[in-house]
């Protein structure tokens, strides 16, 4: 029998492996098979276990109620859940969509077609067949790129980049089902400052850090660094994160991510990023005015990774 390890089981049914553990030691989802050196070892059943679990979870079951379930009374549970006739938000249904750059594509066809509950369907399946981190690196990351080009070089009505906007928002708003934060993670601040409308960015940043452990307080766009800062210095976060997208080089901006700079305690690490950083960085510099520039969300990930 085919056995696989945790990291493996994790990618195959779109369930992270911090929550595979919790579901574990917590509700006793699975008994996973354990090495002589105490490794996890997944057999098929009990990947396909983690997928329906993972379903469930995802249209709004409880893991308490579900996760000691039988597996004929999951399938059957599952089959009960997905509208006749429609098995779009089946993992193996749908065999075209098979890699991220499809669900891009047909992420964007839905925008364009106003089909809201289509795209919130695609990125739920997007996130149990890639998991939270693929979904955020390589679905809705291009996907939001797509969009704003599609957008301004008139591709795509304005509500239909409101509709799929509003979709992207609200997943990235929903924290993973059955994910938890320890009670002594550290702490991010997230907002855009005045100036800057364009939240998608922010929100990226802060899912990110919550699937990475941090417990995030997101204060939305576009305001000013003093309310920033006092949020930041009430709750003694470890850091602050700003998203700058749209404009670039605008002065408002500019003087509001010095402002908040001046603002924050030494103690407290100020990290911008976002389509327009590049420009602010040339315009205030590095390290010496103790700001770190994140250039992509990888570069974010690794940060915080070490913070």
């Amino acid at each position: 029998m085919l056995m696989v390890p945790i990291q493996i089981a994790s990618q195959r049914s779109g369930v992270t492996a911090h929550v595979i553990r919790i579901w574990e030691r917590r509700y006793r989802a699975l008994e996973p098979t354990r090495t002589g050196t105490n490794r996890r070892m997944y057999s098929e059943e009990d990947v396909r276990r983690l997928k329906l679990l993972g379903e469930l979870t995802t249209k709004g079951h409880r893991i308490g109620c579900v996760a000691e379930l039988e597996m004929e009374a999951l399938e059957r549970l599952v089959q009960e859940e997905r509208p006749k006739g429609d098995r779009s938000f089946a993992v193996d249904a749908s065999p075209d969509l098979t890699t991220t750059e499809d669900y891009v594509a047909a992420c964007l066809a839905a925008a364009r077609a106003f089909e809201g509950d289509r795209l919130r369907r695609l990125l739920q399946r997007a996130r149990l067949q890639f998991g939270q981190r693929g979904m955020l690196r390589q679905v809705i990351t291009p996907l939001i790129g797509q969009i704003g080009v599609a957008w301004q070089d008139g591709h795509l009505r304005s509500g239909q980049e409101h509709l799929g906007t509003a979709v992207i928002r609200e997943v990235l708003m929903s924290p993973v089902p059955g994910s938890q934060t320890a009670m002594n993670a550290p702490e991010l601040v997230v907002a855009t400052p005045s100036g800057e409308i364009h939240e998608l960015g922010a929100l990226l940043v802060a899912a990110s850090a919550r699937d990475l452990g941090w417990r995030v307080t997101y204060l939305g766009p576009n305001l000013p660094a003093e309310e920033i800062a006092a949020c930041a210095r009430v709750r003694k976060v470890r850091a602050v994160g700003l998203s700058v997208v749209y404009p670039e080089n605008c002065p408002t901006v500019l003087a509001q991510i010095r402002e908040l700079r001046k603002l924050l305690p030494d103690e407290i690490l100020l990290v911008v990023g976002g389509r327009a950083a590049s420009g602010y960085e040339a315009a205030i510099g590095g390290r010496e005015v103790k700001i770190e520039w994140m250039k992509d969300l990888p570069s974010l990930d690794r940060m915080l990774g070490t913070a």
